[in-house]
């Protein structure tokens, strides 16, 4: 049940941020300044947390732990969050986050491929509602583009 109640704070989280992304690009003229501020405010918060919290944790990684955690974060914090922002900025906030929630098939994809990972008849019904759902967001004709 704890995992279940942080992973809807994450989720709650994240849609908060949404909301708070398209809000201050009202204030700012460059998504790429944007993605820095949100960045290193993130990086700073999450090195307190992390002296604070796990401090021997940290001092206990592996070398080729740090380079994949890296690697992830070169991935997902710059460049997605620099993609998030711009279709936030383009499509708002109730078209944007629908196909950013398509993550999970992504992830799917690159597991089978890349990990070796198998697929169950649950995982596949799942894979087809996440693209019946990016068809629906994407073709509906009221969703207009900005440039």
């Amino acid at each position: 049940m704890d995992a279940i109640l942080l992973a809807l704070a994450a989720a709650f989280s994240w849609g908060c941020s949404a909301v708070l992304i398209r809000s201050g690009q009202q204030y700012i003229s460059s998504t790429a300044l944007g993605t820095l501020i949100s960045l290193i405010s993130g990086l700073v918060f999450t090195g307190v947390l992390v002296l604070i919290l796990q401090f021997e944790e940290a001092k206990s990684l592996s070398l080729e732990a740090i380079l994949l955690f890296a690697v992830i974060g070169v991935l997902n914090f710059p460049m997605g969050r620099f993609f998030n922002y711009m279709s936030m900025s383009r499509l708002g906030v109730g078209r944007s986050t629908p196909i950013l929630a398509s993550a999970p098939f992504f992830a799917m994809v690159v597991a089978v491929v890349f990990t070796g990972e198998t697929v169950d008849v649950g995982t596949l019904l799942g894979a087809g509602l996440i693209l019946a759902g990016l068809y629906v967001t994407i073709m509906n004709p009221r969703t207009k583009v900005a440039r």
